[in-house]
């Protein structure tokens, strides 16, 4: 109960801040990604720190840089993206992809593994400048082998100023964009799966 109420009293504080908070240049986060199968896999689970850089409303570069906790500090991996967004409210649905690269120790050097990979998801903005996000992102190693191992990422973002809209928009033709870019990289992967 009092975890309840400090919770409710900290986002009313940080609700009376974000009047008067500029535009969010960027947003700091955190997340844990798990492989999508149950039961879930925890010692498969990647744990994360990200950071999204606000281009426009409609455009951002993210980043992430994680560990995989099961084989730290043996195994990391860090991944950069260009996201393409639609809001709908208070909630920004996303797609998009990018490079990453994963290290990996191997006696007294590091492996190093390039990868690429899609993501799509919502980030849900419970306050102006406080986000949950979910997302479902699929790795693979270069050269593509088109295989599809999605993974479940869940996770909390913090806007360094005002991140959602000042104003609620609907925009349901950006969304079907979207949607049909999202649809179309799932069937690049169906024929080869």
């Amino acid at each position: 109960m009092k975890l309840t109420v400090s919770a409710l009293l900290t986002l009313a504080i940080l609700g009376m801040a974000a009047a008067a908070l500029p535009p969010a240049p960027a947003t700091l986060g955190f997340g844990v990604a798990v492989p999508f199968a149950l039961p879930i896999d925890w010692a498969a689970s990647f744990s994360y720190i990200a950071a999204e850089i606000l281009l426009a409303p409609h455009l951002t570069v993210y980043g992430d840089i994680g560990v995989y906790p099961s084989s730290f500090p043996d195994l990391v991996e860090g991944s950069v993206a260009l996201l393409a967004k639609a809001w709908v409210g208070p909630v920004a649905a996303f797609v998009g992809g990018g490079a990453s690269l994963r290290g990996q120790r191997v006696g007294n050097a590091w492996s190093l593994t390039p990868l690429v990979h899609l993501r799509a998801g919502t980030q849900i903005w419970v306050h102006d400048a406080l986000a949950v996000h979910l997302q479902i992102r699929t790795l693979d190693a270069l050269p593509l082998d088109w295989a599809f191992a999605p993974q479940m990422c869940v996770g909390i973002s913090l806007g360094l100023g005002r991140a959602r809209p000042e104003t609620p928009r609907v925009e349901f033709d950006v969304l079907w964009v979207l949607v049909g870019l999202a649809t179309a990289a799932l069937v690049a992967f169906l024929p080869r799966t």
